[in-house]
């Protein structure tokens, strides 16, 4: 014998599935006005770091940009667009927390990728930079690109759609 549940059983099964769509068309349609709140996720908006992070010293980081911004040291792999930078706390400025610098870590001079030195961005050929890009043993050497840099909710957010002029 083939056996059905009781009425109420039915009915509760039937609520119960109608207030599951229910929820989730209401889910659907309010996912979007939550993350339109929140900052564009592109290339001008890029998180780099945690603040907390960067501020204990400077950091080497890789990252995977939208799209290419014709940045020297682009890496291109298949669809994506690699690049490295330098993230570093400006200690010029003092009781400037929460301010950072963003640099390109690829050598204007002798096109390679620079490494952090000691006290100082090193390139293959050995010129030297600040953290800040600024050329440090000749004056006449080109400064690297700097990005423009902020802190947002503990993270260091970097515009790589623009670069800052420097003194180069």
């Amino acid at each position: 014998m083939d056996e059905q549940p009781p009425l109420p059983v039915r009915r509760y099964l039937v609520a119960g599935l109608i207030a599951a769509a229910a929820i989730s068309g209401l889910l659907l349609l309010v996912r979007p006005i939550l993350f339109s709140f929140a900052p564009p996720l592109d290339d001008s908006n890029y998180n780099v770091a945690a603040a907390a992070e960067a501020a204990k010293g400077p950091l080497l980081v890789e990252i995977v940009l939208n799209e290419s911004h014709a940045i020297p040291g682009e890496v291109h792999r298949d669809q994506r667009v690699g690049l490295t930078v330098v993230v570093a706390p400006v200690v010029v400025a003092p009781g400037a927390a929460d301010a950072f610098t963003a640099v390109d870590a690829w050598s204007p001079t002798h096109d390679c990728p620079v490494t952090l030195g000691a006290d100082r961005l090193v390139d293959c050929a050995g010129d030297t930079w600040t953290y800040g890009g600024v050329p440090i043993k000749n004056a006449q050497d080109p400064w690297l690109i700097s990005f423009p840099a902020s802190v947002s909710n503990g993270a260091v957010l970097v515009d790589f759609t623009h670069r800052i002029a420097t003194g180069s």
